[in-house]
């Protein structure tokens, strides 16, 4: 120590405070890029180098691009292959390389000079390999402000920066996929909100109209899925009611949910049978369906007055009919195409008459298909036994009560399908 002189003792105690101020800005910067300028500036300065400059490497494409690129003009981005020029040949073969004369090296590509304007003479790079052994990217320095060549301190400064910014990338990395995992789970919440609001919420509907009870669930696999349900007045005596199953899941099943609901609503006219509107509907879904998603529906069309119900079923699970008299049944009904397939697929209405006290239960397959810790699915003959004992209380309870027994059933399971159901009771005749 005693024969180092002050200029020494000075560069010694500039290279500390550079590495100490990276350290800092590692504690307490979590944004990428600006974090990595902090980087390039550090390098830049502790380095005596004229500029510096940082690739970042696309495993992807196999490629490196610039992340950090200081006094480039209007070049934005800078994109190789891995292999090309001096950046490149570090990043292959993951050792430094020191190039005392950048045009008299034939691994020098000096096509960003004539870009920019600017004129390479020295380059130090290194590659910055992750506390993994994983390569993160290229660093690298040009131009030594005093002339000179870059020498064994530079490199090891430059080796040290470099393990910062590798650590900054692997932990910028993570953060930024938390951020932006957590922003995907804000959105589907949002999502969820905004796709429960378009389907009828308000229980009972029509606390006027005492000729039937009517009550639905809706639980999705995921925040967003593809089941729904509706119910709407055609005229003063007619309930029209659907439930549907979208192919899928996720966010595409909930916007082709969000479609079909909409066509439904807009098909569905006064005198019109149920076939008819699954007709149209499916016309519609058919046109430019790209993506080959399809959708199952049964609807049914209620005189409130008489107890009459015309049906018809597009691909649907059979609803089951319900009663203190006659029991639990399947409806016999003729199950056609699902909707979004074929443009012409042909679609029936079926009719009966409910009495007062009768009623119908309708659900998709995420009732049946649930798992249990064994591998065993709910089946329909769970189902069955089920509603038998549920036919003498009201549509509320139903409805709920399946969903207390499909979780006590799956417990431990994660859901894997959305699960809707839906109840109506015909109460009194005119």
């Amino acid at each position: 120590m005693a024969n180092t002189s002050p200029k020494e003792i000075e560069r010694q105690l500039r290279d500390l405070r550079a590495l100490l101020d990276v350290s800092k800005a590692l504690s307490s910067e979590t944004r990428l890029d600006n974090l990595l300028q902090i980087i390039m500036e550090k390098a830049t300065e502790v380095i005596d180098a004229d500029r510096s400059s940082l690739f970042l490497y696309d495993e992807s494409r196999n490629e490196l691009w610039s992340k950090i690129a200081q006094k480039l003009g209007k070049i934005k981005e800078i994109r190789f292959p891995v292999g090309v020029g001096i950046a490149g040949e570090v990043a292959k073969t993951q050792k430094p390389l020191n190039i005392p004369d950048a045009y008299s090296d034939p691994r020098f590509n000096p096509d960003f000079d004539k870009q920019s304007g600017y004129r390479t003479r020295t380059i130090l790079c290194l590659p910055m390999i992750s506390s993994t052994g994983k390569l993160e990217g290229v660093i690298q320095v040009l131009n030594k402000k005093s002339g000179g060549v870059f020498d064994e301190r530079d490199i090891s400064l430059l080796e040290a920066l470099g393990a910062h910014a590798a650590v900054a990338l692997e932990r910028a990395r993570l953060t930024e996929a938390y951020i932006e995992k957590e922003r995907i789970e804000e959105t589907l919440k949002l999502a969820r909100e905004i796709q429960m609001s378009i389907l009828p919420q308000r229980f009972p509907p029509f606390p006027n109209r005492t000729e039937f009870d009517i009550f639905a669930t809706i639980e999705p696999a995921k925040e967003v899925g593809g089941d729904f349900y509706d119910f709407f007045f055609i005229d003063h005596d007619h309930l029209f009611f659907c439930i549907g199953d979208v192919s899928g899941k996720g966010v595409p099943a909930s916007l082709f949910m969000a479609v079909t609901r909409t066509l439904i609503k807009a098909k569905t006219k006064k005198d019109m049978l149920p076939d008819e509107v699954l007709t149209e509907v499916n016309e519609e879904l058919c046109i430019d369906n790209d993506t080959a998603m399809f959708v199952t529906i049964f609807c049914g069309i209620l005189n409130t007055r008489t107890g009459e119900l015309s049906y018809c079923n597009g691909g649907h699970n059979s609803p089951y009919l319900y009663s203190l008299k006659h029991g639990i049944r399947a409806l016999d009904d003729n199950r056609g195409m699902a909707l979004g397939i074929f443009d012409e697929a042909y679609y029936t209405t079926g009719e009966l008459t409910l009495s007062a006290g009768e009623g119908i239960f309708l659900y998709t397959d995420g009732v049946t298909e649930a798992i249990d810790s064994n591998g065993n699915m709910y089946s329909d003959e769970r189902l069955n036994t089920f509603l038998e004992n549920q036919r003498g209380i009201n549509t509320q309870e139903i409805t709920q009560n399946i969903l207390i027994e499909l979780k006590n059933f799956s417990y431990g399971i994660q859901q894997a399908d959305d699960i809707t159901t839906m109840a109506i009771k015909f109460l009194t005749h005119e």
